[in-house]
């Protein structure tokens, strides 16, 4: 990955970070002014950032399987640092999910945790991406970037499995449909949008983080060799 940055990216990576900002902090006004839900009361806002958060992981994610066969197509190194970086970030996002949902399950459900199909096969998914991280850091740098490819790949099947477990199992306590008025609906929808958004912006620094992680680790290479 080359490491010379030109100036007009500059000028997209500030607007990028702008626009994100700006639609996290007009979510988060939103998520405060929209109706409480009857039964559950204000903890149900807690849904205008688990879910929003739910779904940038599988985006995340989503995104490590395509640049993985681009990779694998290409071996442009380029792919491999989209790979790697957007997994890296979908595992925050995928976190804060795991966080969010036992608040959020300890109001609807009274019990921070139940082995039920989504909750079981979302843990497993973090599980699965937090390995693929263990296994990229303990492979020589010869073969690192075609497991972590074929792990990108391999790992990607268990995306559908948690977007269908509750239609697929019974006993699922994740609701199939949610009802919601016009209002939550809308808020919902803008909090999606900006934690997207928001996903971009940190993805483009992780790249960045790539690309001087990449040339650091050439200048030491560089530097040995001179050295022999």
């Amino acid at each position: 990955m080359s490491t010379t940055v030109p100036k007009w990216w500059s000028l997209v990576r500030a607007l990028v970070w702008v626009a994100a900002l700006a639609m996290v902090a007009a979510s988060l006004w939103a998520a405060y002014r929209a109706p409480v839900e009857a039964q559950m009361g204000v903890v149900q806002k807690i849904i205008y950032i688990h879910v929003p958060s739910a779904i940038v992981t599988l985006v995340a994610f989503g995104l490590t399987f395509a640049a993985s066969i681009a990779y694998l197509a290409t071996k442009a190194e380029a792919w491999d640092a989209l790979a790697v970086s957007s997994c890296e970030v979908g595992m925050v996002f995928a976190t804060i999910v795991l966080v969010s949902g036992p608040l959020w399950a300890r109001s609807a459900w009274n019990t921070w945790w139940t082995w039920e199909p989504r909750l079981t096969t979302f843990l497993i998914l973090w599980l699965l991406y937090g390995g693929y991280h263990i296994v990229r850091s303990s492979v020589g740098s010869g073969a690192r970037r075609t497991v972590s490819a074929v792990l990108g790949i391999v790992l990607f099947v268990n995306l559908p499995i948690v977007w269908k477990s509750v239609e697929w199992w019974r006993g699922s306590l994740h609701p199939r449909t949610v009802t919601m008025t016009g209002e939550m609906r809308m808020t919902l929808l803008l909090s999606m949008a900006a934690w997207l958004v928001f996903f971009i912006a940190v993805l483009q620094e992780r790249l960045r983080l790539e690309s001087l992680r990449e040339a650091a680790a050439r200048s030491m290479g560089s530097i040995e060799e001179g050295k022999r």
